[in-house]
Order: structure tokens, then sequence, then C-alpha cells
């Protein structure tokens, strides 16, 4: 047994008075499982291992950055043109902050139209969270599957996927997909059928296995027949100190699980962390076939504090994993049960992994991502488009970016929307 330790104070992370352990103690089914990790809570900072920190900045049903259009200019005259087709903006619509920053949507130049595509390039993303709010109408929820067990504690929790008491899943679902309808807010790739892999309960709370038995279950013939999943977002992390004796055990179990996803062409996308710190160590997210997402201010245009990264001397394997996005006081949708309004601003790498999430689905939908492929090699594709922008204007950049690397931490290039 191993006890699972808070990052910060190195004390035994407890549930209920109980210490939380991992065990590599020998199991039926992969040979090791993980016991009473636990994820999970808003508004405050990190105490345990837990779901990344999702930071309420404000309760609002509006960013004021946001903006609206009816505008019919497909692009912008002298940007590079997208691949996919763009509708205008719907009367009403907001624009969060994060989507406008990586040009998946503005007044002048529309934002992607997912209706239509044939039935080869049309995708599924998964999100793997507390759920997905499935009376929203701002989001095409098509699906869910469940490996949660509902806290007694919050009412009207219960096991169903398209049941999200804790919020933070519909929050993660929006930034991907939600609609280009003419009112609410649009996503990266408006109107994508999204599945729900609920993991999370009512409190935020979960088991990391559950999570890793819904990757694995996405990644199976099942799951692939009736979900169609060629992305997964994963907004949730836990920590182990990579010092650890049993640390590359623990790291080998975990990332078989989304290898094996990767095999199967998914495109696995997983938060980088919430404690300014170094990211080696915080699973999925440290997995090589996993890509880990930072943050960075859309306000400030500059890394987010709270953000992981890797150090600028870390092997270059690891930083090719690595790619920025927004972060920052992200307006998005979330659960009624939350939020009357529907809608709310949060903070976190947990809301900048989901824009990753819904660039991938673009690329898959605009044929670029070929479904022959595992799922990281997709990863280059986003990494050249990021590299691209950067070098058409580097005012695109950030500082803390691969031009502009500051006290030797690396946190990628800002991804752009570009299929």
């Amino acid at each position: 047994m191993v006890q699972a330790l808070d990052k910060v104070t190195l004390k035994p992370i407890r549930v209920d008075g109980a210490a939380c352990v991992l065990s590599l103690a020998s199991s039926a089914r992969n040979g090791a499982t993980y016991i009473r990790q636990r994820f999970g809570s808003c508004g405050i900072a990190p105490t345990y291992a837990r779901s990344l920190p999702t930071r309420i900045c404000t309760a609002t049903g509006g960013n004021p950055g946001a903006t609206g259009g009816t505008t019919t200019t497909p692009v912008t005259p002298g940007q590079p043109s997208p691949v996919l087709p763009r509708s205008p903006i719907a009367e009403s619509e907001q624009i969060p902050a994060g989507i406008t920053r990586i040009k998946a949507a503005s007044a002048a130049a529309g934002v992607f139209n997912t209706a239509g595509l044939p039935a080869s390039q049309q995708v599924a993303v998964g999100v793997v969270d507390s759920g997905i709010d499935g009376t929203h109408p701002d989001l095409n929820l098509v699906g869910g599957s469940s490996w949660v067990t509902p806290s007694s504690r919050v009412a009207g929790d219960v096991v169903d996927a398209d049941v999200d008491r804790y919020g933070h899943g519909t929050h993660v679902a929006g930034i991907i997909g939600a609609r280009n309808n003419g009112a609410g807010v649009v996503g990266v790739a408006p109107g994508v059928a999204l599945y729900s892999l609920k993991v999370l309960d009512g409190e935020g709370v979960g088991a990391l296995s559950d999570a890793m038995e819904a990757v694995e279950w996405a990644a199976s013939s099942e799951g692939r027949s009736k979900a169609n999943i060629k992305v997964i977002n994963l907004s949730l992390a836990a920590y182990m100190p990579p010092e650890d004796p049993d640390y590359q055990a623990t790291l080998d179990l975990v990332c078989a699980s989304f290898k094996a996803a990767s095999d199967a062409g998914i495109v696995v996308v997983a938060a980088a962390g919430n404690y300014g710190t170094d990211l080696r160590g915080y699973l999925p997210a440290s997995c090589p076939t996993v890509v880990a997402v930072t943050s960075i201010d859309p306000a400030s245009n500059s890394a987010s504090s709270f953000s992981n990264y890797l150090p600028a001397d870390a092997p270059a394997a690891d930083k090719a994993r690595l790619i920025a996005a927004p972060g920052n006081a992200i307006l998005s949708t979330v659960s009624y049960f939350r939020e009357a309004s529907g809608y709310r601003e949060l903070s976190g790498t947990s809301m900048a992994s989901p824009h990753v999430a819904g660039v991938a689905a673009t690329c898959f939908m605009a044929g670029k991502c070929s479904s022959g492929s595992t799922g990281i090699t997709q990863l280059a594709k986003l990494q050249a488009a990021a590299k691209e922008r950067l070098g058409l204007s580097a005012g695109y950049g950030f500082a803390g970016d691969t031009a502009s690397i500051i006290n030797s931490k690396f946190y990628g290039n800002l991804l752009w929307a570009k299929f």
C-alpha cells in the first residue's frame, strides 16, 4: 500500500477520516488497482487529489469581453482560410474570450459549421467528468455511460450520465461544442456530438480506476460501435510524487489505459494541473500518449499563474505533448442545478483542456486527422498549426510560449483553431 499524499502539505489525503491509499496488489483485471482516490471540489485551493481546480471567478451568465454579430463575412481578409466552412455568429450569441483567442470564432470570421458533414467525418467527443446536463439546449448530448456511485449528500444525485449535479462536466462540454443557436455561448466546434462518460458524483468525488475504465470502454469494440468517440477530454488529475518508489509501476498501470485509447485512434486530452509546478507526477497528463494542456490568461496574454508546466530542460518527447489554451475566466454552459441561468465563468486548466479537445474534433471533421493513425500522432497536426500561426504573427503568442520562455518554464505554444 502507498498512502496518497497532498502535493502541498505532504500530509496523507483523507476521505471521511480514512486515509486514501494506492494499492499495487494483484487484481483479476489488470494486475493493480486504485483505492479511494478522490477528485473534486470547487472554489478553494486543492487539499487533495481532485478534479483540476475549477476556480469560480463569478457566477455569471455573460462575459464582459464576449461579442456577438450577424456578419456573413466567411473569413477575415488577409488571414489564413479555415478548412471547415464557417457560418455567421447567430444574433444574441456570445463568444467566450477563450474561443476568440484561439480564432475559433469571431464576429468577422464567424464560427465553424459542423452541420451537414458526411457521416464519415462525423465524430463524438467523450467527456470524462461529472456528467453532462441533458436538459441544456446549448449542448448536443447524444448518449452517455456511467461508472459513478451517486453521493447521498447531494439531492437528486443519480448514476445517469445526463445528470450533472456538480456542474463541471457541463461546463467542459460547452467549451467543446456549445451550439451557435442564438442563445448563450458558442463552443469551439458548435453542435458537435457529445458523449458523457460519468465518473464523478455530485460532490465531484470519484475513483481514478473509474476514469481509466471509462477510457478503456470508449476504446473497446463496444464503445467504438456505440459512441464513435474520436476525442476524449479529462479535466481531472491525481498526483503521485515521481520520487516515490512505486511511481513507475503506477505510471505504467495508469498509462496503459490511455495508450489503449490512443492505439484505437482516439485523441486523449488532459488538463496539466493547477499547482503552478512541474506537471510530472500528475496523471493522466504525465502519460506519454496523452495530450497535456497548460493554461493561459487571455486578458494578460501570459501563462496562467496557476498552470502547471514542464521545466525548459525536460525531455523533448515530454515537451512535444504540451500545448497551451485559454483557461482564465472562461464562460460556458453549466448545469441548471448549479446555476439557474445555465452559464458561468470558471478558471483552470480544466477549462483549457476542452479547447484542445474541440480543435481535435474539428481536425477529424475537416478530414485533416486520419482515423487510421494513433491518437497521439494527431497531436503533431495541432502542434504544427500552433507553430504556423505563431510564425504568421508573433502577436499571436503569449508571454511564456516557446518563443519567450520565462523562468525556465515550458508551457508550449498556443493552440490555433485552424481546421
